[in-house]
């Protein structure tokens, strides 16, 4: 479950793949003070490290090495696949718009974070994410909100959204949503409290919390699918 920073750093140092010094800036830079930082967010949104939990690009692990040992990753790079197993991590190799029906299991949880804005077809991705939950499970998605700033624009960004248009996508995708957050990652706990409000229209990033539904509210007789979506 939970590791300390100096668990972290133990593991990184000793069984990670790459140079010394290289493995130093992949702790320094992803690992430490990750579970602090989003425990504002683990408290806020009721998430126990012992559920069996699904993250949709793992990275380097980062977030999946606090969870139980039954959570699996998926990362389609190859190079943080390597150094994922090589802690230890179950991480699936695939992309998660081509290969998610080769998942079988159902879980408790699954984690999309910094995912969404990358995907081609984001509601598509949300609708076979249903098949791999158990009843009620529940997704967390946070991803970049739309910004005056521009700060939400990046080449590898297909969409952008803000707080309405993402919470009709997951309730037209067939969940309801329980929480959402405005968190501000290594903010103290204070700012995210007494700021949250005003975060989630004009923060950075929008977190949400939403459950598994029966069934979505599309009458599908009613649209005209592309063949490679299977309603």
């Amino acid at each position: 479950m939970r590791k300390t920073n100096e668990e972290l750093e133990k593991l990184i140092m000793d069984r990670g793949i790459f140079t010394g010094e290289e493995n130093r800036r992949i702790y320094e830079q992803s690992f430490k003070n990750w579970h602090g930082d989003h425990e504002y967010i683990y408290k806020r949104f009721g998430i126990s490290q012992e559920e069996k939990m699904l993250e949709i690009g793992s990275a380097y692990g980062q977030n999946l090495i606090h969870f139980s040992k039954e959570s699996i990753g998926i990362e389609v790079n190859n190079k943080l696949v390597d150094f994922s197993r090589s802690l230890g991590l179950k991480i699936i190799s695939l992309n998660a718009e081509d290969d998610l029906s080769l998942i079988t299991e159902k879980y408790d949880l699954i984690w999309c974070t910094d995912f969404l804005v990358h995907m081609v077809s984001p509601y598509k991705f949300l609708y076979d994410c249903r098949n791999l939950l158990k009843d009620r499970g529940r997704i967390v998605i946070q991803i970049p909100l739309m910004s005056m700033f521009e700060t939400h624009r990046s080449s590898c960004h297909f969409y952008a959204f803000n707080k309405k248009s993402l919470l009709y996508l997951l309730e037209m995708a067939g969940y309801k949503i329980i929480k959402t957050s405005g968190l501000i990652r290594k903010k103290p706990r204070w700012f995210n409290y007494i700021f949250e409000p005003l975060l989630q229209i004009w923060g950075g990033n929008i977190w949400v919390l939403a459950e598994k539904e029966d069934k979505t509210p599309v009458n599908f007789k009613k649209v005209f699918l592309p063949k490679w979506f299977k309603a």
